[in-house]
């Protein structure tokens, strides 16, 4: 570190820093006063870039526990888009086509100087990395010229246009501005040609949008705002099961009382379209002088400049998704995670964000910060829930919510019936239109399901060693677990010895034509891929898609789809699919089923969560499963050489004590190459993560073989 920079670099700092013969972006993780590994000096330091000390322990924490690369975590802390590769000229050639201080892209100067030329240029001081965030782009704007008092008189919508700019304070995005106005583009340009405004272009304005204001706490939030209170200002974690009609109020109150405390808040929500929703909230309920701010991949640039103003405490709150999480504050506060256990706060293999849930991160960032963090459900994630983890986070309960009025529930026994839809389901979606209303059919997914079980007792086909369906492979081939390997050949149900095996799961498309045929009346779709005659008194749908909304009946047709899931939380993804159609079901509930005694489904329709998870857990306790033990799921592609070579000839010995491996299981093969699926098990997940790094190592440094790695794999 040259004496010039010591001063200005912590923890944190971003600087430029020589590497390979190249200048690089950095981000300091640590210091040491004397080091023999020092061969170069660190070139210049980026203060818009550095991040905060604790959001680096953050970073460096997440990397510990989910065997993700530093520098990608680190890169997903920083603004996004940044201009990593981007020279500033200090001293031309005069035979370079640059004037000093021009900016230049790194492609641009190998063009001209060639790879070896840049690096004679860098160690020559004439040209230095100066990577940067993304600059807004310009928009074009409407401007008041000064002293401008046109006679607008016989002009009403120029004379429209003028007051709102004034209102404005004489500027204005024109594209906003005609959008409020309802003027035309022509409208426009008749006022500037009376000289009364200009147009220029300027930078994009960062959307941060100011509250309106209440008169007063509205009546809405009173339940939760003395316990918002209070939490806020002691800090620490606290799981608050609100229902999911109650959500954004509890929400609302949890950010007020954290502005009242001169703090920032941040509110992570599972999708955009919820994002949208509480940023309309709370810009409603908040008092007025604050600014709220969206943060999600739909805004572009506007993005890097609400990671900006987060950072300066610029804005007062941000709703964002999963990508937010790792967003410098200012003055941090209070962490709201809304719809805590939904799967869509962790982010699958090549999507944008981290494969760890937010409720992980939120947890170990709130203490990090010394903030508060509430995790908001009316069914929070088991893994919150277990004791073991409430004493050991040290997480303590709000009361809960008041679920309200409960539908009718009817369960169908279906064994032995063989039938897609009973007399029973028929006549209530029948009975719903005759009424005028509307009834929701709840389907898992487009396709089928591959699961078996009997369609005489209900038995679903397990893995004796994972206690998790086996899936079919092809029509008559054998079953499969596809978490440890075990196969068995297709045979009787073990329970009633019955032959008569089906694989669960009905798709959406038949559903609708079915009952489209039965009830003589076209039955509407709703999917993730689109909708079509929505506003039909039947709707057939997948499960998000049609709890967004309400019904005066809702109907699973299905429900063994739901519970012969794949992934050791599909009992719990079931409970809450089932306690959310009776949430959004006015007067009827009405559930078919093979396994109509099943602790998920009882539970669940009674809106007994405590029922649930005291069956639940010491499951999961049994089978060292999350809460109380952890995995990494491995996946490797290569020859089948090359991989007995670096999984049983180099990984397994080098495990440490406590890890478990499993497998390899072929999960297909095209020629000479195959893909491997291998599992690694502990009761702790930064062993696990070391163990899933050491894998990834092994892997690089062998010839034809690649590696994928997923901790805690369930979690999706």
């Amino acid at each position: 570190m040259p004496e010039r920079l010591r001063a200005s670099v912590r923890v944190g700092t971003a600087v430029v820093a020589p590497l390979s013969g190249r200048q690089r972006l950095g981000i300091v993780v640590a210091t040491e006063e004397e080091s023999e590994r020092a061969r170069e000096a660190v070139v210049s330091v980026v203060p818009e870039l550095s991040l905060q000390p604790a959001l680096v322990r953050l970073c460096r924490w997440i990397h510990a526990n989910a065997a993700v690369p530093l520098p990608a975590v680190l890169r997903a802390a920083l603004p996004p888009g940044i201009e990593a590769a981007r020279y500033r000229v200090i001293e031309p050639s005069p035979d370079w086509p640059w004037d000093v201080d021009s900016s230049v892209t790194r492609a641009a100067l190998e063009r001209t100087l060639g790879p070896d030329g840049l690096r004679a240029a860098q160690a020559e001081g004439r040209v230095v990395l100066e990577p940067s965030a993304p600059q807004p782009r310009t928009v074009e704007w409407t401007v008041i010229r000064a002293a401008a008092e046109p006679d607008l008189t016989r002009a009403p919508r120029q004379r429209d246009l003028f007051v709102t700019l004034k209102e404005r304070g004489g500027s204005s995005v024109t594209s906003a501005l005609l959008s409020e106005t309802g003027a035309s583009r022509n409208s426009l340009r008749e006022l500037v040609r009376r000289g009364a405004a200009r147009l220029v272009r300027r930078q994009e304005p960062a959307p941060l949008l100011p509250t309106l204001g209440d008169r007063g706490i509205p009546e809405r939030l009173a339940p939760f705002s003395r316990n918002a209170r209070r939490a806020v200002k002691s800090g620490g974690p606290f799981l608050w099961r609100t229902t999911s009609r109650e959500e954004p109020a509890a929400v609302a109150a949890i950010v007020r009382a954290t502005l009242e405390g001169g703090s920032q808040a941040l509110v992570l929500a599972p999708e955009v379209a919820l994002v949208k929703r509480l940023v309309d909230l709370l810009l409603q309920l908040l008092p007025e002088g604050h600014t709220v701010a969206p943060y999600h991949s739909g805004l572009g640039r506007a993005r890097a400049a609400v990671h900006e103003a987060a950072r300066n405490g610029d804005v007062d709150v941000v709703v964002g998704t999963r990508t937010a999480a790792l967003l410098g504050l200012a003055r941090p506060g209070s962490i709201c995670v809304v719809d805590e256990p939904n799967a869509a706060h962790r982010a699958e293999q090549a999507h944008e964000g981290l494969p760890m849930h937010v409720r992980d991160v939120a947890l170990e960032r709130a203490r990090l910060d010394r903030a508060a963090v509430f995790f908001l459900s009316p069914f929070p994630s088991l893994r919150l829930y277990a004791a073991e983890v409430r004493r050991r986070e040290r997480i303590r309960e709000l009361p809960a919510g008041n679920s309200g009025a409960w539908p009718a529930v009817r369960i169908l026994d279906m064994r032995g019936s063989g039938a897609t839809f009973s007399s029973t389901l028929v006549n209530a979606c029948r009975r719903c239109m005759e009424g005028g209303g509307k009834t929701g059919v709840v389907l898992k997914r487009l396709g089928y399901a591959t699961a078996i079980s009997c369609s005489r007792c209900g038995t679903v086909k397990i893995c004796p060693n994972c206690d998790l369906p086996l899936v079919s492979q092809g029509r008559e081939g054998s079953l499969l677990c596809t978490r440890c390997g075990y196969t068995e050949e297709p045979g009787p149900c073990v329970e009633c010895g019955s032959s008569r095996m089906r694989r669960t799961g009905l798709g959406v498309e038949r559903v609708r034509d079915e009952l489209s045929e039965v009830l003589g009346v076209r039955v509407g779709l709703i999917t993730a891929e689109g909708q079509d005659n929505a506003d039909a008194p039947v709707v057939v749908g997948t499960a998000p898609r049609i709890l967004e909304g309400e019904w005066d009946a809702v109907i699973l047709p299905d429900a063994d789809a739901f519970l012969a899931g794949n992934g050791i939380g599909a009992v719990e993804r079931s409970f809450r699919l089932f306690y959310g159609s009776a949430e959004v079901a006015r007067k009827l509930l009405l559930i078919q089923t093979h396994v109509p005694e099943h602790y998920a489904l009882r539970a669940a329709v009674r809106g007994d969560y405590e029922a649930f998870a005291a069956a639940e857990l010491p499951r999961l306790r049994a089978l060292g499963y999350p809460p109380f033990g952890y995995s990494a799921s491995l996946t490797f592609e290569g020859s089948e050489a090359a991989l007995f070579g670096a999984v049983e000839s180099r990984l397994r010995p080098a495990l440490e004590a406590g890890v478990e491996m499993l497998g390899p299981v072929l999960l297909g093969r095209t020629g000479e190459t195959g893909a491997w699926r291998v599992l690694l098990k502990a009761r702790s997940r930064p062993v696990v993560a070391r163990a899933a790094t050491l894998a990834a190592r092994i892997a690089a440094r062998t010839r034809g073989l690649e590696v994928r790695v997923d901790v805690d794999p369930e979690e999706v």
